[in-house]
């Protein structure tokens, strides 16, 4: 977050009236400074402390200066549910569908899912493609932001379906006949999401920061084992490679 503030970098947790106005960029920097220097100063005091992932385990060291005490247990991941599903051969498939899973937050970064959508759609296939956004809302302000995605679906003129809330036998029904798993979130600590998507069989595309990059879509074996991207661009041509 530092590193957003310090940027002027326009963000869901940084808002634009603040990254355009380098008053209230640096007063918010000075606030922020402040609070990891609290922050740091009382995780120090721990005795032990467990973190969910590499990214996570750099970023508690650098604030809290504990590396003695600091240990990597990752999110247990019971994954038997997806690997026991059938999946759609691929020479059988009509088209070839694109499936993200995650809450709509405002985190999650949907809106680049689309965009990037769009940039595959329009620029590099011919084949029938369709990009299926799976995730729950919590409350009025996530079912106001998926109005707000499909509003911008309409706008790009892209095909994408919305399963809001569906049941767990249809997650793993779309997860099965998938051919892409997608996510955007920059600096998702871990992403269980993203192992139950590889679990699945999807080939997985992920934003190449946080837990992902560091811990998940890594190579086994000398083995690729997914894509990362970060911009439009990157997610259209992994997509085209995938």
């Amino acid at each position: 977050m530092l590193s957003v503030v310090r940027n002027q970098s326009a963000r869901f947790n940084n808002a634009s009236f603040i990254s355009r106005n380098p008053v209230l960029s640096r007063l918010k920097l000075i606030y922020y400074y402040m609070f990891a220097y609290v922050y740091g100063l009382v995780g120090s005091c721990s005795d032990v402390i467990m973190v969910n992932s590499t990214w996570t385990q750099n970023h508690i060291l650098l604030l809290w200066k504990s590396g003695d005490r600091t240990s990597i247990v990752y999110p247990p991941c019971d994954v038997q549910t997806f690997l026991d599903i059938s999946l759609v051969e691929e020479n059988s498939r009509e088209e070839h569908s694109i499936v993200s899973v995650g809450q709509f937050r405002p985190e999650k970064d949907h809106p680049l899912q689309i965009r990037a959508f769009n940039t595959l759609f329009k620029r590099h296939v011919t084949q029938k493609l369709k990009l299926i956004l799976i995730g729950g809302c919590r409350d009025t302000e996530d079912e106001q932001r998926v109005t707000q995605l499909k509003r911008l679906c309409e706008e790009l003129g892209v095909p994408v379906e919305f399963k809001v809330n569906i049941p767990f036998e249809e997650l793993k029904k779309h997860l099965s006949e998938a051919t892409i798993g997608l996510h955007t979130m920059w600096n998702e600590h871990f992403g269980i999401g993203i192992v139950e998507c590889m679990a699945a069989g999807t080939i997985m595309l992920a934003h190449n920061s946080g837990g992902p990059k560091l811990d998940i879509v890594v190579p086994y074996e000398g083995n690729i084992t997914g894509f990362l991207a970060d911009t439009e661009e990157s997610y259209a041509e992994a997509d085209r490679k995938s």
